[in-house]
């Protein structure tokens, strides 16, 4: 195996389980063949270009820790952290820990979704101060605008952008491969700001869009003005660490269409704060609309006070991961739903905060046919309340939830969009995640 693929654990002496304390307890407490309960709250600590850093709370009687990646065993550690490298840039992997003693396995953890950061290796550049469409998009000469780039971009190429821009930007062209993405982001150390629609249309496989502000009000006054952004048609799209709003005007974020445009394919949600989409009293402006994708990963985002649904799985979400977001002050948290011959079915949602819903529930469900709801979905190991009408519209229907906990969480500054939990709040568990931005971005 190359080195550009491998996988290493590199131990880290955090929180490390002592041999002789492990070994009693493992003699006292339990059995030579009993099996070792999950690890709890298991968490994303970190994230870079090429790496992961999870955690977790320790197991009595564990001597070890078996980390997987997609299932697959990958190492073994001693202590209650592990750092996965060898990861490509804007992938994403499912991490597991799974304790041990001896050669007794426990049960695994839940999966802790990981995406690697966006490349910071820029081979192309704009700036809305200096470029020109006209010079070579280099560095020493930028392009002027984002739309000279994404048609001009080839497969790997990494877009680097400086500065504010009023535009609306369709990207046509993609990349070959996961590994060999278009990338479109603001300048390392900078955070470009773009108003107007961004559209990832159908065969623009593999974009990468991060650390970007969108905007996305209407420019002009044309039909285009109420139509969503950003919108993604294509496969294997990725939004990372955007500030994603509207100022209360429109839909944000939709994935797929039902009405020809394309479906999204494995299109991931990870570390965006996601915020203020839509008019609120308006029952179809969301933050998130999944309205046709399959295995879309929605990880580790901040949806705030959005109009409607923070989360929309309506008509045709199918085998939606919903992990460790915070969904929070929305008109309601996440609903299932379906309808025109479509169901959502066989969606995850696990280890949210789904909280405050100003409007209805935290969770919901609406089938244009009762007698055909969705199948296969399920919320679990979530932590809910504060909603209007509490936290499940029953009776409930198309989805099953299970072992989810209660608490209303409370914030360092909820009126300055500061969503870090206070000591002692509620729900503070589920918010360990260091890439979760919680805190507007700089």
């Amino acid at each position: 195996m190359s080195m550009r693929h491998a996988v290493r654990i590199v131990l880290l002496l955090v929180l490390a389980i002592g041999a002789t304390t492990t070994s009693a307890c493992a003699s006292s407490a339990f059995g030579p063949a009993a099996r070792l309960p999950m690890p709890q709250h298991a968490w994303l600590a970190s994230v870079s270009t090429s790496s992961a850093t999870i955690r977790w709370t320790p197991v009595a009687g564990a001597t070890a820790y078996e980390i997987r990646r997609a299932g697959h065993a990958i190492g073994s550690v001693t202590a209650t952290s592990a750092r996965v490298t060898g990861l490509m840039p804007a992938t994403f992997s499912n991490l597991q820990v799974v304790a041990k003693r001896g050669r007794v396995l426990g049960v695994p953890s839940d999966p802790i979704p990981a995406v690697t950061r966006a490349s910071d290796v820029c081979t192309k550049w704009v700036s809305s101060a200096f470029g020109s469409d006209g010079d070579a998009g280099t560095k020493a000469a930028p392009w002027r605008t984002i739309t000279k780039l994404v048609a001009s971009w080839q497969p790997g190429d990494v877009g680097c952008v400086d500065g504010s821009f009023v535009e609306d930007v369709s990207i046509r062209r993609g990349g070959s491969s996961a590994s060999a993405p278009v990338t479109l982001r603001s300048a390392p150390g900078q955070r470009a700001y773009l108003r107007g629609r961004l559209w990832v249309a159908r065969g623009a496989n593999f974009v990468v869009v991060s650390g970007m502000t969108l905007d996305g009000r209407a420019i002009d006054d044309t039909a285009r003005d109420s139509l969503p952004s950003p919108t993604v048609n294509a496969r294997g799209t990725m939004l990372l660490d955007n500030d994603v709003s509207n100022a209360g005007t429109r839909v944000c974020v939709v994935l797929g269409s039902i009405h020809g445009y394309g479906t999204a394919l494995t299109p991931t949600l990870a570390y965006n704060r996601i915020h203020d989409c839509g008019s609120r009293g308006d029952n179809t402006q969301h933050g998130v609309y999944v309205e046709s994708a399959r295995s879309a990963r929605i990880v580790h985002n901040a949806i705030f006070d959005n109009a409607d649904r923070g989360i929309q799985l309506y008509p045709d979400a199918q085998r939606s991961l919903i992990v460790g977001n915070l969904i929070d002050g929305n008109g309601e948290g996440v609903i299932f739903s379906g309808a025109e011959g479509y169901r959502s079915s066989r969606n995850l949602v696990l280890g949210n905060v789904i909280a405050n819903s100003q409007l209805r529930s935290n969770v919901e469900h609406w089938w244009e046919d009762p007698n055909r709801p969705g199948f296969g979905n399920l919320v679990t190991r979530n932590c809910l309340g504060g909603a209007s009408q509490g936290d499940f519209a029953t009776p409930i229907s198309g989805y099953v939830a299970r072992a989810n906990a209660t608490g209303t969480p409370q914030y360092v500054d909820r009126g300055g969009d500061d969503l870090r939990p206070t000591a002692g709040s509620g729900c503070r568990a589920w918010l360990r995640s260091g890439p979760l931005p919680l805190r507007p971005f700089a």
